[in-house]
């Protein structure tokens, strides 16, 4: 008889805990089919959203799929992470585009919901008033298309040290502004951000000019480091998973800017630039390159 009412007790709470998972919303995580080392960062990205989400599927979506409308109908999700440019993109063109957060791409508030990659200006300052006081202003040159940083509102205070804007319509006059700069109007008490998306021909001649006129070059692209930028600043990609995550489970999520982000340093450049790190300083760095 006991035996009876125990096994009656499991079905029971097997039972709630069914009903429970069925209630639970299905986030699907759409991600596209890549090589290491980005097969690596999307892997990162996925296990933060899985800190905050416990109901995910998985997408890997392969080059030229004809037919994403039908792989996402088939998995049924109430909501979808796209990401990556070209799975967001493919994502908002099926009818599941209102359930879609986006993430691993640059974007602005007035496009979809999710995670930009672009960095708010307030927190970009912040960063550099800790690990680099030495620079007094920072041009942000960046392509409209391609933002790598997000102006602070007008109702926020200035930023320390200010950050200007330089946005070019297309590639080609984003890198007339860039050339202006870096030959003619920064000192060397500015920086520049460089863009993320700036063609390599093009970034070996800036940081060649840079170097002899000795003004301080940024960017928000990691590979840019080993190319003659002073600093670097890049996604932490579990926690940028978390900010992901977190969003899913909003019942009207929105659009945020990068929240957690890591710095890189290349000492060589410090060092021709006469510009010397404390210890304390330079453990903040997680990859710093001699």
């Amino acid at each position: 008889m006991a035996k009876g009412i125990y096994k009656l007790f499991l079905l029971f709470l097997f039972g709630i805990c069914f009903i429970a998972h069925a209630k639970e919303p299905l986030v699907l995580i759409a991600y596209p089919a890549v090589e290491e080392p980005l097969h690596s960062i999307y892997a990162s990205v996925i296990k933060g959203i899985e800190k905050k989400v416990s109901h995910t599927e998985h997408l890997e979506v392969p080059e030229g799929t004809k037919n994403l409308q039908g792989d996402l109908e088939r998995n049924h999700p109430d909501k979808i992470i796209a990401l990556g440019k070209r799975v967001a993109d493919a994502t908002l063109k099926t009818t599941y585009r209102k359930q879609t957060l986006v993430g691993m791409v640059y974007s602005n508030p007035d496009e979809s919901p999710g995670v930009s990659l672009a960095l708010d200006s307030q927190g970009l300052a912040k960063r550099l008033s800790q690990l680099a006081p030495f620079i007094k202003k920072v041009y942000a040159v960046q392509e409209s298309s391609h933002p790598a940083i997000t102006l602070h509102s007008a109702d926020m205070p200035i930023t320390t040290p200010p950050i200007i804007i330089k946005e070019g319509g297309d590639m080609v006059s984003t890198i007339r502004l860039l050339g202006q700069l870096v030959e003619q109007d920064a000192t060397n008490s500015d920086a520049i951000l460089v863009p993320a998306n700036l063609p390599g021909n093009i970034l070996f001649e800036i940081t060649k000019i840079a170097w002899d006129r000795k003004i301080i070059l940024l960017s928000t692209n990691l590979s840019h480091l080993e190319s003659g930028v002073l600093m670097v600043f890049y996604p932490d990609e579990e926690k940028l998973g978390e900010q992901l995550g977190s969003l899913a489970t909003c019942s009207k999520p929105g659009f945020e800017n990068l929240q957690s982000v890591n710095a890189g340093l290349n000492q060589r450049v410090a060092q021709h630039l006469n510009i010397g790190i404390e210890a304390s300083v330079l453990n903040q760095f997680s990859v710093k390159l001699k």
